[in-house]
């Protein structure tokens, strides 16, 4: 999934080039349920790794819930090819790494369609999104090998005949 700067960026949600000590903050309030949702992509003082992070805080949290809760937390770094890639993931102070397939570019999913639903002025619903990126059971893109393929049907004249526009 390595991406230039710019188009992974783009798969965050920030339509802007970051540089060193940059941030880009989202936020929305609902009063009535006494929640606040903010999410924020920040760049690291070299340039070199970036954040992204999503927090819901509670007016009075629901039980069993702290008062501020880290939903998912993103870490991405510069490879020497210039090019940026998940490096670490957690979800619910969980690491995710590594448990689904494309879990790096599912986690860039997730966080871009919250923030959606921040720009829209509406709190996500993280445990629906989550379930909708991240299916628990999924391995490798939910193909399992049977182990039955068929070898391809190769006739050896046409490897011998190359020259004449000979194929398979």
């Amino acid at each position: 999934m390595r991406k230039v700067l710019k188009e992974f960026l783009m798969d965050l949600n920030v339509p802007y080039e970051m540089g060193p000590y940059q941030t880009q903050p989202w936020s929305y309030m609902d009063i009535e349920k006494g929640q606040t949702c903010s999410a924020e992509v920040r760049m690291g003082p070299d340039g070199e790794e970036l954040e992204a992070e999503i927090q819901m805080m509670y007016d009075t949290p629901p039980v069993g819930k702290p008062p501020v809760e880290q939903l998912i937390w993103i870490i991405a770094t510069k490879h020497v090819d210039g090019r940026w890639d998940v490096s670490n993931l957690r979800i619910y102070n969980q690491s995710k790494n590594g448990e689904i397939y494309d879990w790096e570019g599912k986690s860039c999913k997730l966080f871009s369609m919250c923030v959606k639903d921040l720009i829209a002025e509406k709190i996500p619903d993280f445990d629906e999104l989550m379930k909708e990126h991240f299916k628990e059971d999924e391995r490798f893109g939910g193909r399992r090998g049977s182990g039955t393929s068929k070898s391809p049907k190769i006739r050896p004249a046409a490897l011998l005949d190359m020259k004449q526009g000979g194929s398979f």
